[in-house]
């Protein structure tokens, strides 16, 4: 029990032992707990707590540091949904893994770990190690969603490759467990596990596109825009209207509708923060311009 946390809490807020104290237990009860880490009755240290706006679970230092590590790794979470690699890196590098019970946050932990070394284009053996941590040693039996996930990284790794037969194994497992998830319908999913939904459908509409294969593509685009409508969600608009603009532009799309696309997905890069979204729209949208100017003057050329 976290002791000197509650003597902190104490006097932040103002109270001495006796103003603390008062109509719930002695001065010298409250005192031999602080200065002699003798525990009062439950029903004391519950009042004293609550009086302090804590609770007991807020003097386990365990369950604390649980909360923390939690909370970080919802941080690099959401860092990831928009790109910003570098903050995610901030966050996951002084957290030391072996020194983790949880095993939820530890798969959080590998899952982030494993799909940030993909995206960055780190060394293959960094990230399968990580999603390794996860189907073989965490989640042997494959019941969670992190190893859901963990496929979906190596399904990434292998397609960025082109090596399209491996990616396809587990691009696969991962379109069942969507499927059968969305079949399976949450009318209130949390802000995590909607998340990694979205995941899903923006990385498996990457996979089609890099299989040349825009329609499939644009289904788990739409499944994703749809979703974000539906839960008021825009952090994974920019990407998912940018890869819908390249799919557009790939089949030659009527203009009106690719720079739609493109314009969208700059405005939403803008609203999240999104500065490799942004980047990318913006020099999309000045080289289409360039294009449908350079295709008119020629058009108008012939015609003289």
């Amino acid at each position: 029990m976290d002791i000197e946390y509650f003597v902190a809490r104490r006097k932040a807020r103002g109270y001495s032992q006796v103003e603390l104290s008062r109509g719930i237990c002695t001065q010298s009860t409250l005192s031999k707990f602080e200065n002699n880490s003798q525990i009062p009755s439950l029903a004391i240290l519950r009042q004293l707590c609550e009086r302090l706006d804590l609770t007991l679970d807020d003097l386990d230092e365990r369950s604390r540091a649980t909360f923390s590590l939690r909370h970080q790794l919802e941080m690099a979470e959401e860092e990831l949904m928009v790109e910003n690699y570098r903050a995610v890196q901030k966050i996951l590098g002084p957290i030391k893994i072996d020194q983790v019970q949880n095993t939820q946050l530890k798969m959080q932990y590998y899952y982030l770990e494993g799909l940030m070394a993909t995206l960055t284009n780190q060394a293959d053996t960094v990230a399968l190690f990580s999603f390794t941590q996860i189907l073989d040693e965490l989640d042997e039996r494959h019941e969670t969603i992190f190893s859901q996930l963990a496929y979906l990284g190596e399904g990434v790794l292998y397609a960025r490759k082109n090596l399209m037969e491996r990616a396809q194994f587990f691009i696969h497992k991962v379109k069942q467990y969507l499927t059968a998830k969305l079949k399976q319908g949450d009318p209130h999913p949390g802000n995590v596990d909607n998340a990694r939904l979205l995941t899903m459908m923006y990385y498996l509409g990457e996979y089609y596109t890099l299989l040349n294969q825009p329609q499939e593509s644009n289904h788990y685009l739409k499944l994703g825009i749809e979703r974000c409508a539906h839960e008021h969600v825009t952090y994974f608009l920019p990407r998912l209207k940018l890869l819908r603009a390249q799919n557009a532009l790939a089949v030659g799309e009527n203009p009106q509708l690719v720079m739609a696309e493109l314009t969208d997905a700059r405005a939403f890069a803008r609203l999240n923060q999104n500065n490799v979204v942004l980047i990318q729209a913006t020099a999309l949208i000045k080289r289409y311009r360039d294009l449908l100017t350079n295709t008119a003057k020629g058009e108008k050329d012939d015609t003289d």
